[in-house]
C-alpha cells in the first residue's frame, strides 16, 4: 500500500494576515516591483523570468526574494489599487520590500515556502492568519532514501528496471514508500533487506537527514533520507534495480538520477553543499 494523502497541507510563516485562493503564477527568480511590474495592466516585465509578459492580476504571485528599490511597495499599491494586483504573495524570504508591499497593498503574504513545493499553475489556499497552504489538486507521498556508504567514501546507486512504475532507468539510492505503522527507520531496514540482501546486522546508520521535497507532476514526494555504513561490497539486485555502482557521489551530477537525490545527498552531508536547514513540513 502507498501512503499517499489526498489533500497536501504545508506551514508557511504568516506576513500579512488574510486568505486567498487561486492559481500559482511562479517565478523561479527573484522579483523587483518597481521595473519589473506595470501598476496599470499587472504586466510581469523580467526576461529572466517565467512569468515574462504574464499578467498576475487575481493569481498567486510566488517567487524565492524580491530584488530592487523600497520603491517597489508603492508599485504593488498602485497594481492593487488599478484592480490588476496578485490575490495573494507567497515566497521563500519575505524582506522589508516584500513585507511592506504586502501591508500596503493589503494582500495576503506567507513566507517559508519551499519553492520545491509548488508548480505553476496549482490551486491552492492561502492562509496567511493560521499559517498555512492548501493544495487540494496535489497529493503527498512518502518516501524513504537510503544511502550506502563503504569505508572509502564511495555511495551505492541502483538503476532502477523497466518494472517499476516510477522513475524507470534512473539511477537512485535505496529507495521505498513509507508504508502505514511504520516509521521511516524501520522502512528503510525493510527496503535495503529487500534490494540489496543486506541484513541490518551488515549496516550501519551513520545519520537522518532532513526530509527533502520533490515535486514531480501533481505529487509531492516527502523524501526520508538516511546514511549508512557498510563493509559490504557485493549487494545482490531485486527485480527493481538492473545495475548497482559504488561511486564517489559527486561523480552523481552528470548522470541521470530520480528528483531530488542532489537534495538527499545535501541532506546528508554528501552534496558538497552544507547540509539543508530542516524543513517545516
Amino acid at each position: 500500500m502507498v501512503a499517499v494523502l489526498p489533500d497536501v497541507r504545508l506551514p508557511v510563516r504568516c506576513v500579512t494576515k488574510g486568505q486567498a485562493s487561486g492559481r500559482i503564477a511562479k517565478s523561479s527568480v527573484p522579483l523587483s516591483f518597481l521595473g519589473e511590474l506595470n501598476p496599470d495592466t499587472g504586466r510581469v516585465d523580467n526576461a529572466q523570468s517565467e512569468l515574462n509578459g504574464r499578467v498576475i492580476s487575481g493569481l498567486l504571485l510566488t517567487f524565492p526574494e524580491a530584488r530592487g528599490s523600497t520603491v517597489g511597495p508603492y508599485v504593488l499599491y498602485g497594481a492593487r489599487k488599478h484592480g490588476v494586483g496578485p490575490a495573494g504573495i507567497i515566497v521563500r524570504t519575505a524582506d522589508a520590500i516584500v513585507a511592506s508591499a504586502a501591508v500596503l497593498a493589503g494582500i495576503p503574504c506567507v513566507a517559508g515556502a519551499d519553492m520545491e513545493w509548488l508548480a505553476e499553475g496549482d490551486a491552492v489556499t492561502v492562509n496567511a492568519t493560521e499559517g498555512y497552504l492548501d493544495l487540494p489538486e496535489v497529493e503527498e507521498t512518502q518516501v524513504v532514501t537510503s544511502i550506502l556508504q563503504r569505508p572509502d567514501g564511495t555511495i551505492l546507486v541502483l538503476k532502477r528496471s523497466g518494472k517499476v512504475g516510477t522513475f524507470p532507468g534512473r539511477w537512485a539510492g535505496v529507495s521505498g514508500y513509507l508504508e502505514p505503522g511504520r516509521t521511516p527507520l524501520e522502512q528503510a531496514h525493510i527496503e535495503i533487506e529487500e534490494e540489496t540482501r543486506l541484513p541490518a546486522e551488515k549496516v550501519t546508520l551513520v545519520r537522518e537527514g532532513t526530509t527533502v521535497p520533490a515535486r514531480v507532476g501533481s505529487v509531492l514526494y516527502i523524501v526520508h533520507p538516511f546514511l549508512f555504513r557498510t563493509d559490504e561490497t557485493p549487494v545482490q539486485l531485486d527485480w527493481e534495480h538492473t545495475e548497482s555502482q559504488w561511486l564517489p557521489s559527486a561523480a552523481l551530477r552528470g548522470m541521470e538520477c530520480v528528483p531530488g537525490l542532489d537534495r538527499v545527498l545535501d541532506s546528508l552531508g554528501l552534496g558538497g553543499r552544507k547540509p539543508v536547514p530542516p524543513s517545516p513540513h
